[in-house]
């Protein structure tokens, strides 16, 4: 046998390796109401998801960003305090990460007036070519 079969470690299968030895576990428990922001969406993506968590339960929800990304969490902060009464900022951070990058973290609650201010974000419609093909053919037929 070889050197590098020897040291290499054997796959882990439900807490068991394949040698017959227990491997520890490591449980990582994730936050529900943390929102990474990316580069990829807009401000208005952010705020919108954020009032889709404080309207779905969260007592409060998280918006963090690193580097570029925190000019888009200043953004859909931004929005949700431009309505008086909907969202209360009741913590900003800032930090350096492990990479010397810049990390924003906003903590963001329902305001007096969410409940009576929260409206739904319009469904956007998903039909495809096929779809509407078909539509305007029951129609046509229809007619």
């Amino acid at each position: 046998m070889s050197d590098a079969t020897q040291s290499a470690p054997a796959p882990v299968v439900d807490g068991t390796t394949t040698n017959g030895k227990v491997a520890e576990k490591t449980e990582v428990k994730r936050e529900t109401n943390v929102i990474k922001v990316g580069l990829q969406r807009s401000p208005i993506f952010y705020a919108n998801l954020t009032k889709r968590f404080l309207h779905g339960g969260e007592a409060e929800v998280k918006l963090t960003g690193l580097g570029e990304t925190t000019n888009t969490v200043v953004g859909a902060t931004e929005m949700l305090k431009r309505t008086e009464g909907f969202v209360v900022v009741k913590k900003i951070e800032t930090t350096l990460s492990e990479r010397g990058l810049s990390r924003l973290l906003v903590v963001l609650g329902k305001g007096e007036k969410f409940d009576e201010l929260y409206e739904e974000p319009p469904a956007r419609e998903k039909a495809g070519k096929k779809e509407k093909a078909e539509a305007e053919a029951e129609a046509e037929t229809k007619e």
